[in-house]
């Protein structure tokens, strides 16, 4: 028992971790007796909302006294008591009873969940109403739509439930609740082996800078160039001329650096090589965006 309650404790404190990064804010400050955490900002997908601190509770807790929590992020570990839908089951304080099991609407579920097994779920607890927690649930899954029996619906109406950002399977920390991104495209694909080649031979370049290679510098300076002018082209297709600006002036430091090398002006070539960094960053903040899965995609709306 005393390794299960460690391992919950660790998985919680990872799953808020997880959601804090992704929302990308500022974790809050305890107040009281709260204890310290994030939760998801509810319009993360269709919009910003701010972000609430996260609220561990037992099942027998809600059940017992849920009014204080409605409208709260909760995180919950208990083991599952049945599954109901592909996108729904129930939770219950203890696998040997029936009688204090709660509601989970998990539209972005994409694994199933076991009788019995042991989840921790994040989301936002609901006195349950099919159209309100479908409107809820959209803001994970835009066209979601509830897939309880009206039997189901009618016995868990007005009960405490939660609408559920993320599912974590205790037994293998996986969140089956993860969004995952769909597939590159061709040209998605050939963009992002450019930029894979980009860090490294950044890397590289000051590397070579610093041990006064000219040669490395040559080398390198070759495959940044080469990679910023397709990345111009790749964002002059799709009309962003900020992010062309940003592609172009990074070659031209690039280059720079390579001058500088060729002359024996260390020192210049340093200098140069800093902007350059510079402008990737500055890219990346405007169009890259991390994904449930950790991956990068270029945002949303960007293309």
């Amino acid at each position: 028992m005393r390794r299960f309650i460690a391992f919950a404790g660790v998985t919680t404190a990872s799953l808020a971790i997880v959601v804090a990064q992704q929302t990308q804010t500022p974790a809050p400050q305890p107040q009281g007796q709260q204890p310290q955490g994030q939760a998801p900002q509810q319009g993360q997908r269709q919009g910003a909302a701010p972000a609430k601190p996260i609220v561990p509770l037992a099942v027998s807790t809600i059940v017992r006294n849920p009014d204080p929590y409605i409208g709260e992020y909760v995180s919950v570990t208990a083991p599952v008591e049945q599954p109901l839908t592909k996108s729904a089951f129930s939770v219950d304080q203890d696998k040997t009873k029936t009688d204090k099991e709660i509601l989970v609407i998990a539209p972005t579920l994409t694994g199933a969940v076991e009788a019995n097994a042991y989840v921790t779920v994040l989301g936002e607890l609901v006195k349950f109403d099919p159209e309100e927690a479908k409107k809820k649930a959209q803001v994970y899954s835009k066209n979601y739509n509830l897939d309880l029996s009206p039997e189901l619906a009618e016995k868990y109406r007005g009960k405490p439930a939660v609408v559920a950002k993320a599912v974590v399977v205790n037994a293998t920390g996986v969140d089956i609740a993860r969004v995952l991104p769909p597939p590159l495209t061709p040209e998605e694909e050939a963009f992002q082996k450019i930029m894979k080649q980009v860090g490294p031979a950044n890397t590289a370049l000051r590397g070579a800078i610093e041990k006064m290679d000219g040669a490395g510098v040559k080398d390198q300076v070759a495959i940044l160039t080469q990679a910023f002018a397709k990345t111009e082209a790749f964002w002059k297709s799709r009309g962003k001329p900020d992010a062309v600006g940003f592609a172009a002036e990074a070659k031209k430091h690039a280059e720079a650096v390579s001058a500088a090398a060729t002359a024996g002006k260390w020192d210049e070539a340093k200098t140069s090589a800093g902007p350059l960094g510079q402008q990737c960053q500055s890219c990346h903040t405007a169009y890259r965006e991390r994904l449930d899965d950790g991956s990068f995609r270029i945002k949303t709306g960007s293309n």
